[in-house]
């Protein structure tokens, strides 16, 4: 069975509570009991020295009258009262004891005896019938003539000790269930307390979905555990919202771009089977369907690019790439096409530069963006490239003399399918993914790609991308 964090947090503390209770009560009761047995120790020690100085005779005689315990605190002052007294003989005989034993007898053990007869004093609980445990203390009476004479037993009931442990162990056990009652309520009480902004977070976030992405789970401490989640949650949420509209985008956008295609080429299909033109008709008509055909081609393999470089962004290939040898093949392979469209393509310059990444999205990020500007600037344009570093970045820039951007345009060439002018687009064979694609090139090497333009003088595009040594140290 699932317990919920709540039960749970509850049971570890009331658990940890009730063992700590418990630990300090078996510690204090055993201390506390050590002090009572040193007390005690000491008080049956004392009337033991007292005995044995007193019942001595200088001849070494033991003298003993009867009722001696009454006789010691009346006419001595030596305190016997609620101690039990008992002399032995040297064979454990015994010799006399005080009036409170009433004809019991303390006991004496083998090994407490033959402790006494080397000298050693024992102290040990005894067990008599009908009677509490005593503490007794077992002292010889050793001459140096004669040897061991007499033994003085002195013994204190452990009656107000067991009662006042007993006492205490009832007092102690009603507190721990007392307040074992009271954390578990308290307990409760914070654990719901604690964890209340989480089922908030639980609610809000089941109400959260694919139609109203816009909202966000509510902050109140933003620092602490439960808001670093709320956070992260948001963060997540907003992500989502990011990727719904981009695909919803995606869709529409490429329904709108193939379905232009397909409904030409659908026409050219119909008019072709009602024509009656002839061969030179259906060649026409077979030659503009292949156009369409072909366009579709070039929009869906951009489309395929596009989505892999959205799944693969984390996963491309880190190699060493020279970007001015990528340049300079690119540059080779565009100086004829330009030159036939009357465009003057030239590198500026093209530093030595040496990055960390996939050589052919590299080549397609400067393939796209040449092809951009040859096909944007007119007859007797130039195309100028060129490489720098700067600031532990390679700079290629692109710099044509074409049409330019418009301003109102500029911010949104690199949104997928945006076209500046789409009759012109459409003469060049544009589908508006070229810019998008090199955008994301850009961005999954860990660099940037910027425009800057003016209409009708031209467009600069700069990409930056960080050099090998700089990821290195990053």
């Amino acid at each position: 069975m699932a317990f919920s964090i709540r039960t749970r947090l509850t049971f570890w503390y009331v658990t940890l509570l009730t063992v700590s209770l418990i630990g300090f009560g078996v510690a204090f009761s055993y201390s506390l009991f050590k002090i009572f047995m040193y007390r005690m120790d000491n008080q049956i020690t004392s009337v033991a020295n007292m005995m044995v100085h007193t019942v001595l005779k200088p001849t070494g005689q033991i003298f003993l009258p009867n009722d001696f315990d009454i006789i010691l605190e009346r006419f001595f002052g030596i305190r016997t009262s609620g101690n039990f007294i008992q002399v032995r003989d040297a064979h454990g005989g015994v010799l006399a004891k005080s009036s409170n034993l009433e004809g019991a007898t303390m006991p004496i053990s083998q090994d407490t005896y033959h402790a006494a007869l080397n000298g050693f004093i024992s102290y040990e609980v005894v067990s008599m019938a009908g009677r509490y445990p005593m503490r007794v203390i077992t002292k010889p009476i050793i001459l140096p003539q004669k040897g061991m004479v007499a033994i003085v037993q002195v013994g204190e009931s452990l009656e107000g000790v067991q009662e006042v442990l007993r006492s205490l162990f009832y007092i102690y056990v009603l507190a721990i269930i007392l307040a074992v009652i009271t954390a578990s309520a308290v307990g409760w009480f914070l654990a719901r307390k604690a964890l209340k902004p989480v089922t908030e977070i639980t609610d809000m976030a089941r109400r959260i979905g694919a139609e109203n992405l816009n909202e966000r789970l509510n902050i109140a401490v933003p620092q602490d555990e439960i808001g670093r989640l709320a956070s992260t949650i948001n963060e997540m949420i907003e992500r989502l919202e990011k990727s719904f509209k981009q695909i919803k985008q995606f869709t529409a956008d490429a329904s709108h771009e193939l379905k232009t295609p397909l409904t030409i080429l659908k026409g050219e299909m119909e008019i072709a089977l009602r024509g009656k033109g002839g061969p030179e008709h259906l060649r026409e008509a077979l030659k503009s369907s292949l156009e369409e055909i072909d366009r579709m081609n070039y929009i869906v393999r951009n489309l395929l690019d596009l989505a892999k470089m959205d799944v693969e962004r984390e996963a491309l290939p880190k190699e060493r790439v020279s970007l001015d040898r990528v340049l300079t093949e690119r540059f080779e392979h565009f100086r004829r096409p330009a030159l036939d469209s009357g465009v003057h393509l030239a590198i500026l310059r093209n530093k030595h530069a040496v990055v960390c990444g996939d050589s052919v999205r590299l080549g397609q990020l400067l393939f796209n963006l040449i092809d951009n500007a040859v096909k944007y600037t007119p007859h007797g344009g130039r195309v100028e490239l060129s490489l720098d570093e700067e600031s532990g970045k390679a700079v290629v820039r692109v710099k044509d003399t074409g049409v330019g951007i418009s301003p109102e345009d500029l911010p949104y060439i690199f949104d997928r399918f945006y076209r500046v002018d789409k009759a012109r687009t459409r003469d060049v064979g544009g589908a508006g993914l070229g810019l998008s694609i090199c955008k994301e090139i850009a961005e999954s090497h860990g660099g940037t790609l910027e425009a800057a333009s003016v209409a009708g003088k031209g467009t600069t595009f700069t990409a930056a991308l960080p050099l090998a040594g700089a990821v290195a140290e990053a």
